[in-house]
């Protein structure tokens, strides 16, 4: 199970965090079925971007957004791995990304 905590650093939403906790893919963009929602970003896509992992590495795919999607400041084309740190920009809105393992519990 990995832990994504997403800070909005700039845009429309800035100050607002993000925590999703799952090993599934992470849709972004301004859809109600996003589970990281840039909805007052009227630059954004309504499925703009795709975090996934793929053998225990963090990627983001940008899912063909009219505007794009950058990885500290460099556009995204096709897949583009991820680190902690990171700064996603989506629209007019910027996220520091964090990825961590969470250790699994024992029943």
């Amino acid at each position: 199970m990995k832990l994504v905590y997403v800070l909005v650093t700039n845009g429309p939403l800035k100050g607002n965090k993000y925590v999703v906790k799952t090993d599934s893919p992470i849709l972004v963009g301004r859809s109600r079925s996003a589970a990281i929602k840039v909805h007052h970003d009227e630059l954004a896509s309504r499925k703009h971007a795709l975090i996934y992992w793929r053998d225990g590495t963090c990627y983001i795919d940008d899912l063909d957004s009219t505007n794009g999607t950058y990885v500290n400041d460099q556009r995204v084309n096709g897949s583009r791995k991820l680190a902690n740190g990171d700064i996603l920009r989506i629209g007019e809105t910027e996220m520091a990304l964090f990825v961590q393992d969470m250790p699994e519990m024992e029943l």
